[in-house]
Order: C-alpha cells, then structure tokens, then sequence
C-alpha cells in the first residue's frame, strides 16, 4: 500500500509539473511541439484584460516558423510576428538596446522576402491565418483561378484579376484545418459551379471561458467575384492548441446539388444542411 502511494504521489507530482510547464522549459529541453502549442495559447488566446502578447513569446514563436521547428515553416508569418515583436518591445520602453536587437530580427527574417510577400507578412501580423498556403493557387477551370490570402482573395481569369476583402471575423487569428474545392454539376443545364469549402478554427472569450470556435465557410466563385454563401459553426469550451481535428462529416466530404431554380442544396449531416439562393 505505501509503494502504491508513492508511486501516485510521483504521477501527481509529474502532472502537476507539465500543467504548470512554461513555454522556455518546453524549449530549452528541445520538445518544440509542446512549445508551439504554449506560445500560440500565450500569444493568441490572452483575455482582453492582457490582450496584449509578451514580447519574448512573439519572439520565440517567430523563430519557430522561420525554423519549421515544432510548426510547418512559414517565412512570411515568422516575419509578421518579428515585426509584432518589435512593436511590443517599443511600447514596453526598453532600452535603445533591445530596440536595436529586435529592428536587427526584423531585418534578417523579413528583408529576404519578395515585396508581395513583405505585404503577406504586414497582413499575417494583423490577421494571422496559420496554416494558410500562401502563393498557392487553387485551379478551378483552365485560366481561371482563386488564390487566398490572409486578408484577401484574388481571383485571376482570362488574362484579369480582381483582389476581394474577406470577413475578417471569420479569418483573424484563426487556423486554417481545411480548404476544399468542389465542382458542382446542374442537372438540368450544362452550367457547372464552383465552390470553395473552407474550415478553420479561432478562440474566443465568452464570460470568461476560453471557447473554441470551428466554422465551416463556403464561397462561390463567380467569373471575377467571390461570395460567401453558408457557414456554419462548432462551438465547445477549450483551447485552440493543440489543433482539433476536423469533424468527421467534414472530413468525409459535403454533399451539393443544384435544383431547377438554381438554388444550391448542401448537407454536412443530418443536423446541418442549407441552401444557397441562386443570384441571377
């Protein structure tokens, strides 16, 4: 019985010690994956009585991107996040110092980029979307395209190209866990449309409890515009990190069929199903 209580006090006392772990011991013990886990939660899921990220955390999330280290490398959002890191330090009134230090970070990982990719990095750093493949065209038909950004879309067809906002609401400080292209066939017309699915998962502070948000977005693509159709939303207490799994209807795959009328018919379960008014 005693070695039974010894060995349970141990269990406890090794719990207790990985839920108080610090992001810095996660790192200097070289388990980055725990690490990244801890500086997202630090960095983005603050209550807004400390809204305001640390510095240190920004910065060492940053070199996790630009490393790939516990995280899929990610240069422009490394340089978002060095520059986020920046700004903190000036507002902390630090010395000239540190000033320099962090201006000097912002210079190695962010001079490298292409100009279009310095304008990622300013957007991730406002509206960060993790996981986003950036430069990373989805083809819907021959010459014509939508490519997403982390504030933006562009769709490009037949030699033009259109630049469109997206609600930042649904996209800010989110992951992206899915992006989905579907082609839908009218049964009554040789019309096809095309969808984009998007699934991606944010925290949010309700009355003091930490809730993570999931939500399903669908846009269709017409010629040069995009819109956002349908969504839907999971929402259950906890944190963002580490990342959900996607729900199995999701993941599966949404069923969609266009009536006479025009009007799309999409269903993700039996709980979940709506239309989307054809726009003439």
């Amino acid at each position: 019985m005693a070695r039974l209580d010894t060995i349970l006090t141990l269990l406890l006392a090794a719990s207790s010690t990985s839920a108080a772990e610090s992001w810095s011991t996660a790192v200097k013990r070289g388990d980055y994956a725990t690490a990244a886990t801890l500086l997202h939660r630090d960095v983005f899921e603050r209550e807004r009585a400390a809204k305001t990220p640390d510095a240190a955390a920004l910065k060492q999330l940053a070199l996790l991107y630009a490393d790939g280290k516990g995280v899929r490398r990610d240069p422009v959002l490394a340089c978002g996040l060095i520059r986020a890191h920046a700004i903190a330090v000036a507002r902390a009134t630090r010395t000239a110092a540190a000033g320099r230090a962090a201006q000097a970070l912002v210079e190695r990982h962010c001079t490298p980029l292409t100009p279009p990719e310095r304008a990622a990095a300013f957007a991730a750093m406002t509206c960060p979307r993790i996981g986003l493949t950036r430069g990373e065209p989805i083809l819907l038909e021959p010459g014509w395209a939508i490519q997403f950004n982390d504030r933006s879309a562009t769709i490009t067809r037949g030699g033009e190209s259109r630049e469109q906002a997206l609600p930042g609401d649904l996209l800010c400080r989110s992951q992206v866990l899915l992006m989905r292209h579907s082609t839908i066939e009218a049964s009554t017309t040789r019309a096809r449309r095309h969808v984009v699915e998007q699934v991606t998962v944010q925290s949010v502070w309700r009355a003091g409890v930490l809730t993570r948000d999931l939500v399903w977005q669908l846009y269709e693509v017409r010629g040069l515009e995009l819109d956002l159709a349908a969504v839907e939303r999971w929402q259950e207490p906890g944190s963002a990190w580490p990342t959900p799994a996607v729900p199995e209807a999701l993941a599966r795959g949404v069923s969609f069929a266009v009536h006479s009328s025009g009007t799309i018919e999409y269903t993700i379960d039996e709980a979940r199903r709506g239309t989307v008014e054809s726009r003439r």
